[in-house]
């Protein structure tokens, strides 16, 4: 004959036990819903996010070796472009001015100046090449499919 002895918690422990339980639980909720929380306002959520733009400019074999590409993107510099490179970036939505100047020598000393109305999650596709005055500008006509990467 086998006799199993059982250990029997009396009344105080299980209800330590259970209180325990459920201030676990509690806790892991509170802490769940502040993780998951929003801490943008309401009306914040209603609205879509405006995904940036992507911008490509190549720069024309064609400049020559020597030449680089000076980009200022609304006024701030924002790549330098050399021989066989493409500049590729992001535009938020809205109003930008992209100016080029040719470098180190340049014909004329002001950047030539293309204002662009971006839009969200366009992709904008220039290359850099001089007009018939020796200018360095930024033409679309040449579009070119984006790089898959």
């Amino acid at each position: 004959m086998r006799v199993t002895i059982m250990k029997t918690h009396n009344y105080s422990t299980r209800s330590v036990i259970l209180l325990l339980a459920v201030s676990l639980f509690f806790s892991a909720f509170v802490a769940g819903q502040a993780v998951g929380a929003d801490p943008r306002p309401p009306h914040a959520i209603a609205q879509p996010a405006k995904a940036p733009a992507r911008l490509s400019i190549r720069r024309n074999p064609n400049l020559g070796f020597n030449v680089i590409v000076r980009l200022w993107i609304d006024g701030q510099p924002a790549a330098s472009i050399g021989y066989g490179h493409t500049y590729e970036g992001f535009l938020a939505p809205g109003h930008h001015v992209l100016a080029v100047l040719a470098s180190p020598s340049p014909r004329w000393s002001t950047p030539w100046q293309l204002p662009l109305d971006v839009r969200s999650g366009q992709t904008y596709g220039f290359t850099a090449v001089t007009d018939g005055s020796g200018n360095l500008i930024l033409d679309g006509r040449f579009g070119f499919p984006p790089r898959v990467q």
